[in-house]
């Protein structure tokens, strides 16, 4: 009796543990954590010696153990590891050692649970350039997740303050982790039937996700030839009859769109070259994951999709070449340096410099942010702004504005934006003919169609929507 009655008391601790986590201070869906618009706070407890292992190490492997909660979930502890990430230490502007690094949370390390949906954090400091910046570069790709760019939703992003034993750390980007729950947050997971791989150099790639018995994708063997093939031989990932020729222009567009959803590799290149990125993977074939499907199983349609990673470095030059300048790599010079798909870029490009990245939106989003995140960056002594203090945080915001401002007029130079294609029958304005030659390629497919607006050999509903934008525009 007394062993059932211990068992049922576990069950309502249990119930109720439940009860107060379903209470807490904000969503309940793992997106909610990403909300650009909110500001959460976060904590980490642990010992003095661990912290000073994990803030001393430069092997980026030590974990320690560590109690994490956000404000408001005081009761809800929950029993994680952390280790330090790669990347420079930054000091405080006040003086002193460098001490905000960037950390990985492990959720699940020590037990089986998660957080939100989580089961990792990323949190990043912002050492090459400042978490403003790098903060907005990552919305930038969430934003350019609708139709005019990725047509999925392919990374999320915002900030957050962290303490650490009670010391204010500052502000973090809080940059969605890539990883198998990445996948089963969005559907994409399917068990031996999906592969998830991160760039880490020149025809180098690791396997994240997927069975390590069976590590080579049916479509990582079938693109056979450099810069997609991995190039030693001694690795499992190396396809099965060794390096192949890339096929000709011809051939190569139809073979990739065969096996990649292209629209969405052209639009990570795209708002990569608008943030000014140039440790991407068109700018330095790296920092970026790509997920396969079983193109061997009948019933799978989907294609290879591309899914962008750290852009810390973005934002620097507001005249970054969009096309790689005077060393492209071949990633630039195979994929934009081809007819069919270097138009599909300029005209993503063009759709989203219309919309999403149009002046009005930036600068909106920037002022949406700027209440959010004022004060606790003015407080925030390791925020590597010009000065410290509100009139750091203000210079901040102000520049980034002038930065896209200026960015978005350079990269209109760089570009011919003739309405995005939508002008099909060259006379001015957009207007009934164009739709007229729209309509007659309706739902046909081909390499020559005078209304496959967007490039893509199909005449579809994203056509349509390209020409409803800009429908009665005067276009060049």
């Amino acid at each position: 009796m007394m062993i059932f009655k211990k068992m049922v008391l576990l069950v309502l601790c249990a119930i109720a543990i439940g009860a107060i986590w379903a209470g807490s201070a904000f969503g309940q869906n793992w997106p909610d954590v990403f909300d650009p618009a909110v500001l959460l706070t976060l904590n980490i407890e642990m010992s003095v010696a661990d912290w000073n292992d994990v803030l001393n190490d430069e092997t980026f492997d030590i974990e320690k153990p560590a109690w994490f909660w956000a404000d408001g979930e005081e009761s809800q502890k929950i029993f994680v590891s952390v280790r330090r990430k790669s990347g420079d230490p930054i000091p405080s502007a006040l003086g002193g050692e460098g001490v905000k690094i960037s950390l990985k949370i492990d959720i699940n390390e020590y037990i089986d649970q998660d957080w939100y949906g989580l089961i990792k954090l990323s949190l990043e400091n912002g050492d090459d350039n400042n978490v403003l910046t790098e903060g907005i570069a990552c919305n930038l790709h969430q934003m350019a997740s609708g139709p005019e760019g990725y047509g999925y939703d392919p990374w999320r992003g915002n900030w957050v303050k962290l303490y650490v034993n009670g010391e204010y750390m500052g502000v973090y980007v809080n940059a969605e982790h890539l990883d198998k729950r990445f996948l089963q947050n969005r559907g994409l997971y399917v068990w031996h039937e999906t592969w998830l791989y991160q760039y880490r150099g020149e025809y180098n790639f690791t396997l994240e996700v997927g069975d390590d018995l069976n590590p080579r994708s049916p479509t990582v063997n079938e693109i056979c030839y450099l810069p997609f093939a991995y190039q030693h031989s001694n690795s499992p990932l190396h396809p099965d009859g060794g390096l192949c020729s890339v096929p000709d222009d011809a051939n190569l567009v139809s073979h990739l769109n065969e096996l990649i959803n292209m629209r969405g590799m052209l639009s990570m290149a795209a708002v990569n070259a608008f943030v000014a990125n140039p440790d991407s993977l068109f700018s330095h074939q790296r920092n970026s994951h790509f997920l396969d499907f079983n193109k061997d199983n009948p019933a799978e349609t989907r294609k290879r999709m591309y899914l962008p990673w750290d852009v810390d470095a973005a934002t620097q030059s507001t005249t970054f070449d969009i096309y790689g300048g005077g060393s492209p790599t071949e990633y630039q010079q195979l994929i934009l340096g081809n007819a069919v798909f270097g138009a599909q870029y300029e005209r993503i490009m063009c759709d989203l410099l219309a919309g999403p990245f149009s002046e009005t939106n930036i600068l909106d989003f920037i002022d949406t942010i700027e209440p959010v995140l004022t004060d606790a960056l003015a407080a925030d002594p390791y925020n590597k702004f010009p000065s410290i203090g509100y009139p750091g945080v203000t210079e901040a915001f102000n520049s980034a504005r002038t930065w896209f401002s200026q960015r978005i007029a350079n990269v209109q130079t760089q570009i011919s934006c003739d309405c995005g294609g939508a002008n099909i029958d060259g006379i001015n304005p957009v207007d009934f003919g164009d739709f007229v030659l729209m309509a007659n390629d309706w739902q046909l497919n081909g390499s020559v169609l005078s209304g496959d607006i967007n490039g893509d050999e199909t005449v579809d509903w994203h056509d349509f929507r390209i020409l409803a934008l800009y429908w009665l525009n005067m276009c060049d």
